[in-house]
């Protein structure tokens, strides 16, 4: 394929007796030990700081990077509260005793429920099954394969999620082989932004060729590695930073805003444009190179 946008971990959370265990097990297998698994989350250490009495602030925090970072995937299992007792009775527990672990299953089905709308977070409410487990690994098979307009859908599924107008800080980091097919040159055409999208580029590559003929304070000629090619604006798209390095160019993008509804898709499709053009331009579009490009949204926002 040549475009990837993969998952970074996969979190799984629940109560204790909840199966974590066996899905982690089952997914591994599944999958071929494809993605990395942890046993737990900011959620865990958020709900047990509930449970105690503890300031949240903290874990609130950590947990809003965790899943506002698109590349994680997180499950929250929950099975019926019987399949609980069940289990707990079977095996006991060193620290939890029944009265505990009924309040912390109530905490994890709070969370549960404010979550389970995240695109990114699936809650897995049955005993796990060969069936359930197929469909996680296929969903996410499917998630690494977005385009990167597509994962407009996604951001645009966390606000709604969420119940917010603005989230932020979303990120996510995508990979292409070099072929670039997935964008959309139709779209660069997009009429409200078109001429903005044309002023980036010509800057953008004004700046790149001042530079390779040494017309910056050092009155130095830049090579292909230089660290010094770089857009900056207060616009929406505010910069662009290109570094070749190792058989790859990374190119990291910040948005200090964008309009999640009407404008990110084209504004993805965009950057993922302009990375290809400098991929070309410094002649990176060679066998077994590769672009990362990595976008954080600072204000992801519906109007």
């Amino acid at each position: 394929m040549s475009h990837n946008t993969p998952i970074d971990y996969i979190f799984i959370e629940g109560p204790d007796c909840s199966g974590k265990t066996t899905l982690y097990e089952m997914i591994h297998k599944e999958s071929g030990y494809k993605w990395n698994i942890q046993d737990r989350s900011a959620l865990s250490m958020l709900i047990h700081a509930k449970y105690y009495g503890r300031d949240t602030f903290a874990q609130v925090e950590q947990l809003k990077r965790e899943l506002y970072n698109l590349n994680n995937q997180m499950i929250i299992c929950l099975p019926a509260w019987p399949v609980i007792v069940k289990r707990f009775t079977k095996r006991g527990d060193p620290i939890q005793n029944i009265n505990s672990l009924r309040k912390l299953y109530d905490l994890f089905a709070e969370a549960a429920e404010e979550f389970e709308n995240y695109p990114n977070v699936t809650v897995v409410r049955k005993e796990v099954d060969d069936f359930i487990v197929r469909s996680i690994v296929n969903q996410y098979i499917n998630f690494e394969s977005n385009s990167i307009a597509n994962l407009q859908h996604t951001a645009l599924q966390m606000i709604a999620a969420a119940g917010e107008k603005e989230l932020v800080g979303l990120s996510f980091v995508h990979y292409d082989t070099g072929d670039f097919a997935d964008v959309n040159k139709m779209m660069l055409n997009y009429e409200k932004e078109k001429e903005y999208y044309q002023k980036i580029e010509t800057r953008l590559f004004n700046t790149i060729k001042q530079e390779m003929r040494g017309e910056n304070e050092y009155g130095r000629e830049e090579g292909v590695e230089s660290r010094r090619y770089i857009y900056t604006d207060n616009t929406c798209i505010s910069l662009a930073h290109f570094l070749v390095r190792d058989g790859h160019m990374d190119a990291k993008f910040f948005l200090r805003s964008s309009n999640v509804k009407d404008t990110l898709r084209y504004d993805l499709n965009f950057v993922k444009h302009l990375a290809s053009e400098v991929f070309r331009y410094f002649k990176c579009d060679r066998e077994g190179y590769y672009c990362k490009i990595q976008i954080i949204i600072n204000s992801a926002h519906v109007i």
